[in-house]
């Protein structure tokens, strides 16, 4: 069994024990964005094909979003389909995004700890989220107690959730890469801080 075998949260949560909570959790804050990439999102959106690719959404949209807020973060590394990641014959595949913590600014190192996971699907959330959730189980299994947080998308629509302990909470609203792009990446700046927090707490327990 893959990660993208898994069809929903709920699938995922029988399995691994997992509590599911929706509700409010991320702060209302906002990061500027340059205005070329406002437009280079814009400009992607009105030019998408019908049915686009997932490669082609990535590239176009997710992107540019994620690497304008990591740059931000020298302990975040991303990962685009670059991390075979393996727990067992059941947690096993390659996220569509993963990002890993260094404590060392922009040095490349395997075996750190793995802190946000994103799946990148064409309108169908419910599956993104099973799919994405059971990478973040993987993710917790290599590195117990340690906060995972992750996102799934369409390139447009993005959602949030976060796997602390047995408690996955998806965030109870949407947003749109067209509306609410600089709030976007204001969750993404956040996300990434507490990402960071969190894995060098987790670091110092293990010392």
């Amino acid at each position: 069994m893959a990660f993208s075998d898994f069809k929903n949260t709920l699938e995922v949560a029988q399995k691994y024990g997992l509590r599911i909570n929706k509700m409010a959790f991320l702060p209302n804050i906002g990061l500027e964005i340059p205005l070329f990439l406002i437009e280079d999102f814009q400009y992607s959106l009105k030019l998408q094909k019908p049915n686009p690719s997932e490669i082609a959404v990535s590239e176009n949209l997710i992107s540019p979003m994620t690497r304008f807020v990591a740059k931000k973060h020298p302990k975040i590394i991303p990962w685009s389909r670059e991390y075979y990641l393996e727990v067992d014959k059941d947690l096993v595949g390659t996220p569509d995004y993963l990002f890993s913590y260094t404590p060392y600014p922009h040095e490349i190192v395997l075996g750190n700890p793995l802190i946000c996971v994103s799946e990148a699907k064409i309108d169908d959330f419910v599956k993104a989220w099973g799919q994405t959730l059971a990478e973040m189980v993987a993710c917790q299994k290599l590195f117990p107690l340690l906060t995972v947080y992750g996102w799934a998308t369409n390139g447009d629509i993005w959602q949030f959730g976060k796997l602390e302990n047995n408690i996955f909470t998806q965030h109870s609203e949407s947003f749109s890469i067209t509306k609410n792009a600089e709030q976007i990446a204001g969750i993404l700046d956040w996300i990434f801080t507490e990402s960071v927090q969190n894995a060098e707490a987790f670091l110092a327990k293990k010392k």
